[in-house]
């Protein structure tokens, strides 16, 4: 129900937008998220904060970047606003916003945690791949593990222990699973072996092995990692 709120408030939005103007800068989509009481013009500026086109400098983008956190810190706006103010600070790839990134990863809300996935893929450290891993392997709903993989393929981390967990990923049962493990070992080793995953074991078994073999638990504290902590208004 969540993600089709989410979409139904971005159709409404879409609408509203066409009777009413909300500026075409920077300032102005600042000054929509402050002051304006509709929250159908605010969904439409957070989402028009995330184009790093708008901003002609600095100044202006860490303006944004830190209401944007303020914004969600607060936990007074709707989910659905809430989600895409994460998406926003993801499409700005600063590393400012991963505090944000990495609370709305661990969001007890599915629409708020799938785009903090892909939010930490994009301005995430290396080590928040732990917590990619963990979710991707026990989240209960699919969009958000597909989301975790997707922030898995973003990051780039050069680890072992991911690929791992990503060449497992290629044999799930999901048919989404196997194809976006896929496309995150490509992203990530820059190669191509096929499809099946057999050619993908062959090729980075040895890296992998050397890592994981005879260290079992710590291959699965790194697939799995800490229960998720919830997040504001949670």
């Amino acid at each position: 129900m969540g993600l089709a709120l989410f979409h139904s408030i971005a159709v409404v939005t879409t609408i509203g937008g066409c009777s009413t103007y909300i500026g075409t800068t920077s300032a102005s989509f600042l000054r929509q998220v402050r002051t304006n009481p509709d929250p159908n013009i605010r969904y439409v500026a957070y989402a028009k904060l995330g184009l790093p086109s708008i901003y002609d400098d600095e100044k202006h983008k860490a303006e944004a970047i830190e209401t944007l956190t303020a914004k969600y810190a607060e936990a007074r706006e709707p989910v659905a606003i809430r989600a895409i103010i994460v998406r926003s600070l993801g499409n700005l790839g600063d590393g400012r916003a991963r505090p944000v990134a990495v609370r709305a990863a661990n969001d007890s809300e599915a629409m708020i945690r799938l785009e903090g996935c892909r939010a930490l893929g994009k301005v995430g450290k290396p080590e928040d791949a732990t917590i990619l891993a963990r979710i991707m392997t026990v989240d209960t709903l699919e969009d958000c593990r597909i989301a975790a993989i997707e922030g898995l393929g973003s990051l780039k981390v050069q680890d072992p222990r991911i690929n791992q967990v990503l060449l497992d990923g290629m044999e799930h049962d999901d048919p989404a699973i196997r194809l976006e493990c896929l496309k995150s070992l490509r992203k990530i080793t820059r190669k191509d072996f096929g499809t099946e995953p057999a050619a993908w074991r062959r090729e980075l078994q040895p890296n992998v092995s050397g890592t994981t073999s005879g260290d079992d638990k710590s291959r699965a504290a790194y697939a799995v990692g800490p229960r998720p902590v919830p997040g504001p208004g949670s």
